[in-house]
């Protein structure tokens, strides 16, 4: 059970950094999200700083048991809000898909985190 724990904690990890590390960066498709959902920039980069602490979190996570809980819970309610944002501005359930599909690695990752 522990590999499928340390298999979701990195990939899900993975995909947090690399999203985190394009809304630091300023790419073009974030400045643009950002604007779409009608959140000032500064906000919205803060919100790339919480991605790259939750990876960092899981990865840490794998030593230090409590962490990893902590992060993949943390990340579940960031990317409810996300799905909560993509839906009050009226997205269509497919824009919703990479939102929808990190939380279920964030919720993949907390299970296997609470069994292991």
């Amino acid at each position: 059970m522990y590999a499928f724990t340390v298999i979701f904690s990195v990939v899900t990890a993975a995909l947090f950094a690399f999203v985190g590390v394009t809304k630091l960066t300023g790419a073009e498709q974030q400045v643009e999200a950002a604007e779409h959902f009608g959140i000032r920039w500064d906000g919205y980069r803060l919100i790339g700083v919480a991605e790259l602490l939750g990876a960092l979190g899981l990865l840490i996570g794998l030593g230090v048991v409590w962490l990893g809980v902590l992060a993949a819970a943390c990340l579940l309610l960031l990317m409810a809000g996300a799905l909560f944002v993509h839906h009050r501005s009226g997205d269509s359930p497919a824009l919703m898909g990479p939102a929808a599909i990190a939380a279920v690695l964030a919720l993949c990752t907390l299970i296997f985190r609470l069994i292991s």
